[in-house]
């Protein structure tokens, strides 16, 4: 019995430190792959597609893709119609089009070197109503890195929408972005500005939703995203956001894509990989396209919120008392990244 005892825990030692030897994996680290990334909607507005190659596995930092200049970019759609887009910054191609629901539309793309990459079609699909989405102040908890916990208030946005009637349910996604006034004080301020901030609200956050999961025509609060309940809410706090009827087999791109950024397991699970969109080589079934072409239907809401609306009092970034923490962007608010004097035209006063 003994023997059997110093076998286990001599098996158990030699597992445990075998833990801290290097894993080694058999990755082509000069392999770089065609990125296309694009959309077209119902709306008339200036469509983005952008081609590049994906960065070098291993090199470097941070996931810097190089742009692919010069390539031919169209878009067609199942009529024969051709929408050329042209090339406005290095790998950036850019068109003002509108898509027209019930049409099917594809991308071609052909670089300088020959290569050809298509999308598949996709039939464009009308998104149902946009309502007003549902908001509130949540409190999150963090742990700090001395162990000690940290509660931090959250804005939690909810989507609300209207399928009924719908005999084709939809796959939806959402995306959002905002902006914010902001008001210049200080002790002893004089002739103070007002800057308007773009703000990003939507980073890394994929959501999409499968409606036939829901049994009747209204979808209501849907957790959309959250966001710190800061200053930003103190005057108006603009959402711009986007609804996009999109097709399943986009919606199951952007579940495993999803499921990659969010993973959160075990040492023993399958690593995450690479995730196939809808583009193809025609001349090279092998070759791997990575990206997404999007077609979707769109439906847009702009929502105004601040503290009084929520009903939650937020401090504002600067304070006129002198004992308050003084910023240098309380004397000019233009030095704010994404700032402008102008105010946008449908600014709630």
């Amino acid at each position: 019995m003994k023997l059997i005892k110093w076998l286990f825990w001599a098996s158990l030692a030699f597992i445990l430190n075998s833990c801290i030897d290097e894993i080694k994996l058999d990755i082509d680290k000069d392999q770089q792959h065609l990125v296309v990334d694009g959309q077209i909607a119902d709306s008339l507005q200036v469509y983005t597609i952008k081609v590049s190659y994906s960065a070098i596995i291993g090199v470097g930092n941070d996931n810097i893709q190089t742009p692919v200049p010069g390539a031919t970019v169209k878009v067609l759609d199942d009529t024969g119609d051709s929408f050329d887009f042209t090339e406005s910054s290095p790998g950036v191609y850019t068109k003002e089009m509108k898509g027209e629901v019930g049409r099917a539309y594809h991308v071609e793309v052909k670089t300088t070197e020959g290569k050809v990459i298509m999308s598949r079609p996709t039939v464009l699909k009308a998104s149902p109503p946009l309502l007003p989405p549902s908001a509130g102040i949540e409190q999150s908890t963090t742990i700090s890195s001395n162990g000690r916990a940290v509660n931090t208030n959250k804005l939690a946005l909810k989507m609300n929408t209207d399928v009924t009637g719908m005999a084709d349910r939809p796959y939806l996604r959402w995306q959002a972005t905002g902006e914010y006034e902001f008001k210049e004080n200080y002790p002893g301020a004089l002739n103070t500005k007002t800057c308007f901030i773009k703000n990003n609200v939507d980073i890394n956050n994929i959501k999409v939703f499968d409606t036939h999961q829901i049994t009747s025509g209204l979808l209501t609060d849907e957790p959309f995203l959250q966001t710190d309940y800061n200053y930003r809410f103190a005057f108006q706090f603009c959402f711009h956001l986007f609804q996009y009827s999109i097709s399943e087999d986009e919606y199951n791109y952007w579940e495993s894509v999803r499921s990659i950024v969010n993973i959160d397991g075990s040492l023993f699970d399958p690593p995450p990989g690479t995730v196939q969109g809808n583009l193809y080589n025609p001349n090279d079934p092998e070759d791997q396209i990575l990206g997404y072409f999007s077609v979707a239907g769109v439906a847009y809401r702009r929502q105004f919120m601040d503290a009084i609306s929520l009903s939650f009092y937020v401090e504002p970034k600067c304070s006129s008392l002198s004992f308050k923490p003084q910023y240098s962007e309380c004397r000019e608010c233009t030095e704010i990244t994404n700032s402008s004097l102008v105010k946008p035209s449908y600014w709630i006063p």
